[in-house]
């Protein structure tokens, strides 16, 4: 209940609309339910008369014709305006959780990217809200609303044309409680669980999409195949499950109690009659029996509007998951970056409290110089940047930008003086001019252009017959890996930092784009201080300082020929390296 409660007090940001949809469904079920009142008048006032006298009161029938009609067009239009008024506002709700929920993964500390798949995320975010506005918003709220008004409207009308049998009928009440708590046990673990299931069906499919070349390159076709299909199947044996639970509510209980009680109105107004005194009029035994079919209607739809609650309150339960997960707490505190000094003060941090991968780091980048991280895989190169861009926070000592403690200010500001070109650059669907300026209104066409040409991407945009207009796909599969690369430097380029990190920058690109890159880097250098994880040892010969890592720690540390002189790990890496036979990772 506490999850249907979260989900109807959205209802608050729309509460005319519910108001209105809510009203005009009340007004169309008291003039539906008016007109079997009217069909009983022409079986006794016409018809009846008609057999019996043989006289036909046309007049009378036209009228009541055209009433019936009208209470029918009344009807179907209320119900269609209704629906849509209802309908917009569902949409509306659905809109603002969506909302919600992506401001929300905003917030959301890239630890738990780690630990949950994308599919799964984008799975919440539609799958599970579009739940929501099918069954919840739209086809529950207001059709459990409409049969709610339906059955106490037709138990009001025949208990006022015979109130024994309106009280004999009220029976079925302690009986679809009763299945309701029976339904509700069973389908609420099938609903969650046939939700995960989605969910995982999504996972794989969205790593499948990402890894295909991986997975066709070393032929693992069928591998991944049977892998879909023990989740498939899963899901096929738990979809089962919940189908015959709810044809069980939704048609087999809801059908029985309809002929049971049609038939018991036949026993009694049969032996009625039968003792002489039928008692009620052909046109009311007819009204009687419409009544009691427009009764099963609407309980044979609050019972189907469980399975619907059921489903919609397990994809609630996993769109709130996320909403609740505790977001990074910010404050308003701007960092000023003016000069680029950043100062890791024996720093330590593991992504796992009880297993660091960094200890006891210290080091200072001065303004302008260029700072190289070289060791092994593993060795915690990555693992700095991430503390340096607050994408992590470590767990002892202190790391400061221009004297700053990163951690009093709020990460939006420590990162907007910093700039960051990724080993495998990523690229949105948009243009080249969106990829660089990332649709930031500081930055102009012309800035972006200059960016893209001073990285030597000039050649690369004389080639596009759209030039910064040229389309860009996903990913940019479209492009060569240098050319993503060179348009990810310009990305870095234009917005300026003071702060420069290039985690494995030129490891999957030319060796021609790599000295374009690198010409770049030494006419940019001035003024900003950079950060290079290396891949290849021979772009970092010109580095103020080279770090060597190894299992978390700085082994040694110096410029390239200071390093070769001491002949220690650096030395055995760079020697191994030149000779060919190995590279660091």
């Amino acid at each position: 209940m506490k999850t249907v409660k979260r989900l109807l007090s959205y209802m608050k940001f729309d509460k005319l609309k519910f108001l209105i949809g809510f009203t005009l469904l009340i007004v169309a079920v008291v003039s539906d339910l008016s007109a079997p009142l009217i069909a009983q008048r022409v079986i006794d006032d016409v018809i009846t008369p008609a057999a019996a006298e043989g006289t036909f009161l046309t007049d009378v029938l036209l009228r009541l014709l055209v009433i019936y009609a009208g209470l029918m067009l009344l009807t179907a239009l209320l119900r269609y305006i209704s629906f849509l008024i209802l309908t917009k506002a569902a949409n509306g709700i659905v809109k603002r959780i969506r909302d919600e929920a992506y401001r929300h993964l905003q917030t959301l500390p890239i630890r738990y990217f780690d630990n949950l798949p994308a599919g799964k995320v984008v799975s919440r975010i539609t799958n599970d809200t579009e739940v929501l506005r099918q069954q919840f918003y739209v086809a529950t709220i207001s059709n459990v609303l409409l049969n709610v008004a339906y059955v106490v409207g037709t138990y009001f009308a025949i208990a006022r044309l015979h109130q024994g049998l309106g009280i004999a009928l009220l029976v079925l009440i302690p009986l679809m409680f009763t299945w309701h708590k029976f339904y509700s046990k069973y389908a609420g673990a099938l609903s969650r669980k046939e939700r995960e299931l989605n969910s995982d069906i999504n996972g794989k499919i969205n790593e499948s999409v990402q890894g295909m070349s991986i997975i066709q390159a070393f032929q693992q076709e069928d591998q991944i195949a049977e892998e879909f299909q023990e989740i498939n199947k899963e899901w096929f044996e738990t979809e089962r499950k919940y189908v015959i639970l709810d044809s069980a509510a939704q048609f087999t209980l809801g059908g029985l109690l309809r002929h049971i009680s049609l038939l018991l109105m036949m026993v009694y107004f049969s032996t009625r009659y039968l003792d002489g005194v039928l008692g009620i009029s052909i046109g009311t035994l007819y009204v009687f029996g419409d009544y009691i079919t427009r009764l099963f209607d609407p309980i044979q739809g609050i019972i189907q509007q469980m399975a619907f609650v059921q489903q919609a309150i397990a994809a609630g339960e996993r769109v709130f998951e996320l909403v609740d997960t505790a977001g990074e707490v910010e404050n308003d505190a701007q960092l000023p970056i003016a000069e680029g000094e950043v100062v890791f003060d024996h720093v330590s941090f593991g992504y796992n409290e009880d297993k660091k991968v960094l200890k006891d780091i210290h080091f200072t980048a001065n303004p302008g110089e260029t700072v190289a991280l070289v060791g092994h895989t593993g060795s915690g190169k990555s693992s700095i940047m991430n503390l340096l861009f607050r994408f992590y926070d470590p767990q002892e000592g202190q790391i400061k930008v221009d004297g700053h403690h990163t951690m009093a200010y709020s990460r939006q500001s420590v990162r907007k003086s910093m700039g960051i070109v990724l080993q495998d650059p990523f690229l949105f669907t948009g243009t080249l001019e969106s990829n660089i300026t990332l649709g930031d209104p500081n930055i102009s066409t012309e800035t972006a252009r200059r960016a893209l040409e001073e990285v030597g991407g000039g050649p690369m945009l004389a080639h596009f017959q759209k030039g910064m207009q040229e389309p860009v796909v996903e990913k940019g599969a479209t492009l060569s890996s240098g050319q993503r690369q060179l348009i990810s430097f310009a990305r870095a380029l234009a917005f300026d930092p003071k702060i420069l990190i290039l985690d494995e920058a030129t490891s999957s690109i030319d060796t021609e784009t790599e000295q374009i890159i690198q010409h770049a880097m030494d006419v940019l250098k001035e003024g900003r201080t950079t950060f290079i994880i290396a891949h290849r040892l021979s772009t970092i010969q010109h580095a103020d300082q080279i770090l060597v890592l190894d299992s978390g720690e700085i082994v040694e540390r110096g410029g390239h020929r200071e390093l070769l002189q001491k002949n220690g790990v650096y030395a055995q890496m760079y020697r191994m390296q030149k000779e060919g036979s190995f590279e660091t990772t």
